[in-house]
């Protein structure tokens, strides 16, 4: 669960810690986050699917590292053990199914996932840390 946490965490803190310019996170955060600067489920689903390279629905292993490494996210070593904790169904892809469990880890009022009410750290250790700013 602390992967899961530090996978996204690492993609949306960043963004909030240094929004815009050259950052891939601000970037793909802002790609597919609406107006509103929030994630809702169907726009937290098409950020996951842009890992599908082949477009068949379904993120295999190899994409989502290929993905991860090619828009220079943080901690690219440890891409393959995020895809694994990602995976809640344990099907060995990422795809519809996941999506719903991993979101509710993440939707802090019930209703889309926000990040700019908190700031994340991301540790050593790949535990994070939440803390209101």
């Amino acid at each position: 669960m602390n992967s899961i946490i530090a996978v996204l965490a690492a993609l949306f803190a960043c963004a909030l810690a240094q929004p815009g310019g050259n950052n891939p996170v601000a970037q793909l955060f802002a790609t597919y986050a609406g107006a509103d600067n929030q994630f809702q489920q169907a726009e937290f689903n098409r950020f996951w699917l842009h890992f599908d390279t082949d477009n068949d629905g379904q993120i295999h292993k190899l994409e989502f590292d290929s993905v991860w490494r090619h828009e220079s996210l943080p901690n690219p070593q440890n891409a393959p053990l995020f895809f694994l904790e990602l995976d809640r169904v344990k099907d060995e892809v990422i795809n519809n199914l996941d999506f719903p469990h991993i979101f509710r880890m993440f939707d802090e009022n019930g209703e889309s996932f926000s990040h700019p009410n908190r700031r994340s750290t991301l540790t050593s250790r790949h535990d994070i840390t939440l803390q209101p700013h």
